[in-house]
């Protein structure tokens, strides 16, 4: 056993030396006009920036050489030409004070002056009356002329604390004052600083370094919150500790370097325990805050050139062989605009209570825990302060949705007192069924319960559109329109669908049902996603819960072992974005990590190699000799952060349980493929408010050359506002994300893919242009966002990422989402709604349609759909295909063919006979009320008012079923 383990750690080393995704090596000159913040020579070795800095780059393989000095930013013109004061054993010099031998200068202005306007004269002796901007300016400008390429960085450091806290130290409520000030106010002071010094000197590359407010953030974040203020601070000036400096570098590293920071550093043994356990989380969330205030050099803004200019591709595209891509289906929700069921009460928001003096003062958990809801979810009584419980649907749906508009009709089952409110219109009673009108538009249809009766209460509701009548009565589940939208597609993602982020669910028991009343509570169930990939041919892409036990693993293996058209791969991915700190499975793998193995720099992904290769193990063992040819086993990682993914690859913690490598367990190596975040942020907010005032100009003097005023003139800006905003907007990001994303990151990753022997393919991607953070509250961003997402330069940036992500070798591009209505959160959906045209979702159907698929041998008959089809009034002879088809038999003598599938098929009026292949010794018949069942392995099709049964290998053979 022994030698076995020792040969094991022998091959992980080995394979841990081989496959190494270091990034590319760097040097940096930097010289800093400092203080304190920045260098603080009283508190110790480790109270500086600077041997931070240089420990964080070797630990990626670069260097960095630092000089400066110290001063007060109105000291600073009087100092030149510098002279570089600062050493430190561990770190390189340059040697010269010489600007044309630096490629970063760090200004570094005085913490205790943001009480007044940046464009002021200093308090006390001031001479000259310089303000903080004339001093910057003086010094850019002797800069400049000895170095104009050089790039500058304003040193955002922390706040005096004086004015801000009664005493040293402050207490936890004064200390979340100072951060809040740090992130607010004293925050604002360097915006408006720093975008006068780029408006003052275009021609400079001045750039912000946001210390303060990201220290804020991660100071006030578990556990480091959990921290008293002297952990970071020694004084009220206030000077910090080792930790603070360390977190300050890491900020430094992010920003300067553009990339995310190492895995480890030496010296964290040399912090506060509590800071030194949480480095790759603080790490993470540190590089996720750093990323909106990234910049690259770049012409002004008079000189941005429009994005390349790509040939649109025709609308319409489908597939005349394989498809090439996969696509993320969006969540459930009454406000979504998805649709995808028939039955929209699938799609209702969960139950709520009102009361005499509260809409909605009783919440779904209380009604649960009460013993109000039955096992499905419909209400068997009213607590007794309720006048009603309410169910709400298409809320809130876009006017321009036609196809929602129309009379519905509502069935329930059960007595009691049942009403339509809000958008619903026209509300016809009888017992059973309520029949109203909808317009969509602001608002929602609710379904409101005033009384039920206990002994017979109201249940089974349903909600059809008048014109889906037939097919829900045929057992149909999707909605055609929703269908004819997606059905083409490779791959279907159902993250969103299966709740996966934060799920609660652990055992069998848990899962969601296909009689839920909703699926907005627990989630779509596995039936109902399996028939939806059946019918449209798409491998589905399921997501294992993190918490899932290895008995739910395996029943749902086997459930989609034994039900899954076998021509399909089902794509398998333990939980979602392991790396990412917002959600509760990765905290759930840092804290089982450090259970099994104490602390560690990345034990939470250590954690997800391992917990990921014994689900892939069990899905192995339940498809046994079919793995190969029915499963790809899904390994994701932070696209990003490159060379996370070796840890959870080899996780050699994870080998000692799991006697093998984490990563042997994988088919796939996953990432995603998203640009356009760093536009919505902070940094950039200067620059893209100029962009669209200039937008807003030009287009209000092209309104006015055409003679428009008030009220027309409004109108036409609504529509002409922005749309000069967008070639140069489409130009930053095709010269920014887009291309670090083809020209860098793609390329590692698929280096990282091919060394590990896996597949490239994404789990997400598409724009990620949204506000962030405080901006998300900007209308005017919203506005020109949610335009911008859906333009024709939006589309051709769509083609530029496409071609580069081809290019690296990726294979299956996997959009997110399908169908989702723009807000201020984003514009994720490649269609607004479901009548929505835009030339984005052309672009990825045309990729769909004509993308490359040689990098896998499969059957293009696997990835056909069935037929719908809907008889005359007379005696019809209806024809299905070998896929899964819906045929709708009218009120004649009607003869329905199924070739194979699980068909829907509906006889209406008249005598209606099936033809199904084969014999019926091949099938097993069964019959529930007026439904028949008939089924021969995975293909279980129903029967709807059909009399009578045929089989093609007996045609003589009646058999009656109904």
């Amino acid at each position: 056993m022994l030698r076995a383990l020792a040969a094991g750690l022998s091959l992980l080393t080995c394979c841990l030396a081989t496959m190494t995704a270091a990034q590319e090596a760097r040097h940096l000159n930097l010289y800093a006009f400092g203080n304190s913040l920045v260098n603080h020579p009283d508190g110790g070795e480790l109270t500086n920036v600077p041997v931070w800095l240089d420990a964080l780059a070797k630990a990626d393989g670069s260097t960095v050489a630092v000089e400066g000095h110290w001063g007060f930013l109105p000291e600073f013109p009087s100092q030149l030409p510098p002279n570089p004061e600062w050493s430190f054993p561990t770190v390189q010099r340059v040697g010269s004070g010489n600007p044309d031998e630096y490629d970063v200068v760090l200004i570094t202005p005085t913490n205790f002056i943001q009480y007044q306007s940046h464009t002021k004269a200093f308090d006390g002796y001031n001479p000259n009356n310089t303000s903080p901007l004339g001093a910057t300016l003086s010094v850019v400008d002797w800069v400049a002329e000895r170095a104009p390429d050089i790039t500058y960085y304003i040193y955002e450091g922390w706040a005096d604390m004086d004015g801000v806290i009664r005493r040293f130290p402050p207490n936890e409520r004064f200390l979340q004052k100072y951060h809040d000030f740090n992130r607010g106010a004293y925050q604002d002071w360097y915006v408006d600083y720093i975008a006068d010094l780029k408006s003052e000197r275009p021609d400079a590359d001045i750039r912000r370094l946001p210390i303060a407010p990201i220290l804020s953030e991660v100071m006030s974040t578990a556990p480091l919150s959990d921290l008293p203020a002297t952990a970071f601070y020694s004084d009220d000036a206030p000077h910090g500790t080792p930790d603070t400096y360390l977190l300050a570098a890491m900020v430094t590293y992010a920003t300067l370097y553009q990339r995310p920071l190492p895995q480890t550093v030496e010296g964290l043994d040399k912090v506060n325990p509590v800071v030194a356990g949480a480095y790759p989380a603080v790490a993470e969330q540190i590089w996720s805050l750093v990323q909106p205030y990234l910049e690259v050099k770049k012409a002004a803004l008079d000189n941005i050139q429009p994005a390349a200019d790509y040939v649109l591709p025709p609308r319409g595209a489908r597939p005349i062989g394989e498809p090439a891509m996969g696509i993320g289906l969006n969540g459930i929700a009454d406000w979504s605009t998805q649709h995808p069921f028939i039955d929209v009460m699938k799609t209702a928001r969960q139950w709520v209570g009102h009361t005499a003096s509260q809409w909605g003062a009783i919440n779904i958990d209380e009604l649960r825990a009460g013993g109000f809801l039955d096992e499905n979810g419909w209400p068997l009584r009213l607590p007794d302060n309720a006048k009603a419980l309410e169910a709400l649907i298409l809320t809130d749906q876009p006017e321009d949705a036609l196809h929602l508009r129309g009379s519905y009709v509502l069935r329930y089952e059960g007595k009691g007192d049942i009403k339509v409110t809000g958008r619903a219109r026209r509300a016809v009673y009888e017992d059973g069924e309520i029949r109203f009108f909808f317009e969509p538009g602001e608002g929602f249809v609710g379904i409101a319960i005033a009384a039920t009766d206990p002994d017979d209460p109201i249940r089974n509701i349903s909600v059809v559109h008048e014109n889906h009548l037939l097919l829900h009565e045929a057992g149909a589940l999707f909605n055609p329109d929703w269908l004819a939208r997606i059905s083409t597609v490779r791959s279907i993602r159902f993250m969103d669908w299966m709740f996966t982020n934060d799920s609660p669910v652990v055992s069998w028991d848990d899962r969601p049902r296909v009689t839920d009343y909703s699926y907005t509570a627990w989630g779509v169930p596995i039936p109902v996603m399996v028939e939806l990939a059946n019918q449209i041919g798409a491998d589905p892409w399921f997501n294992m819960p993190h918490l899932a036990d290895d008995d739910y693993v395996r029943a749902f293996a086997e459930e989609v072992r034994d039900t899954l058209d076998p021509r399909l791969k089902a794509h398998v991915e333990y939980s979602n974005e392991m790396w990412n700190f917002i959600f509760s499975q990765t905290n759930y793998a840092a804290a089982q990590a450090e259970a099994r193995w104490g602390k560690s720099s990345d034990g939470w992904m250590q954690f997800y190699g391992m917990r990921a290769a014994q689900v892939m193990d069990i899905w192995t063992d339940v498809f046994g000799d079919e793995t190969e040819d029915r499963l790809v086993r899904v390994f994701a990682t932070h696209t990003g952060w490159p060379g996370l993914e070796e840890s959870a690859l080899m996780s050699p913690l994870g080998f000692l349980e799991l006697g093998h490598l984490p990563r042997d367990s994988f088919d796939a190596y996953a990432v995603t493929g998203y640009f356009g975040h760093e536009i919505g942020g902070d940094e950039q907010g200067r620059e893209m408010r100029a962009i669209l005032k200039d937008a807003a100009d030009k287009a209000e003097e092209r309104g006015r050359a055409q003679g428009l005023r008030r009220v027309a003139l409004r109108e036409f800006m609504k529509v002409e506002q922005y749309k000069d905003a967008f070639d140069p907007v489409a130009a930053l990001l095709s010269n920014g994300s887009v291309r670090t994303l083809v020209e860098e990151i793609f390329p590692h990753h698929a280096r990282a893919a091919e060394a590990a022997g896996l597949d490239l393919i994404m789990y997400e991607g598409g724009s990620h242009v949204a506000a962030q953070m405080d901006r998300v509250d900007d209308e005017a961003l919203t506005t020109f966002f949610e335009q911008f997402n859906y333009s024709l330069q939006m589309a051709r940036l769509y083609m530029q990422l496409i071609d580069g992500w081809n290019a690296a070798g990726g294979r299956m591009f996997n959009a997110f989402v399908d169908v989702a209505a723009p807000s201020k959160w984003g514009s994720w959906g490649g269609l607004r709604h479901l009548d929505d045209a835009n030339p984005r979702w052309d672009v990825l159907m045309a990729h769909n349609a004509g993308g490359p698929v040689d990098w896998e041998d499969r059957d293009p008959a696997a990835f056909e759909d069935g037929v719908l089809r809907a008889g005359s009034t007379g005696n019809d002879v209806m024809d299905g295909t070998a896929e899964e088809d819906t045929l709708l038999g009218g009120p004649g003598d009607d003869v329905l063919f199924s070739f194979g599938g699980s068909d829907k098929l509906h006889g209406g009026a008249g005598q209606d006979r099936a033809v199904f292949p084969g014999k019926k010794a091949d099938y097993s018949i069964e019959k529930d009320g007026g439904v028949v069942t008939v089924s021969r392995g995975y293909q279980v099709s129903r029967l709807t008012m059909i009399e009578e049964l045929v089989f093609a290998d007996d045609p003589e053979t009646v058999v009656p079923v109904n």
